[in-house]
């Protein structure tokens, strides 16, 4: 899920609120599918268009909207968010069908 901005995001508590939304409407996403996430990325576009993308593994594949915004927000922690930002978007990386749960 991606957003792009009208405005520019200069606050960095505002953008931390955009990426927790953005996670949970990714859940709500996913919800159907049943498939859980492994990986959250979070990527962020900083004004003008100056691209960046981090992400996180999960201790335990879930669908839990809790454990997918708590992922995006530990990935969005290795930013730095010292310029504008301009577009957020968080994705998800599943599991795979029949594979082994991650760490096992």
């Amino acid at each position: 899920i991606e957003h792009t901005y009208q405005e520019d995001i200069e606050d960095p508590a505002e953008v931390r609120r955009e990426v927790a939304r953005l996670a949970r409407e990714l859940a709500r996403e996913l919800a159907p599918e049943g498939r859980p996430a492994v990986r959250i990325v979070v990527k962020v576009r900083f004004a003008p268009f100056d691209t960046h993308t981090h992400g996180v593994t999960l201790e335990e594949p879930s669908l839990d909207a809790a454990a997918l915004e708590a992922a995006a927000l530990a990935a969005l922690d290795r930013f730095s968010l010292d310029r504008p930002v301009r577009l957020l978007g968080v994705r998800a990386e599943l599991a795979t069908p029949g594979a082994p749960a991650a760490g096992r």
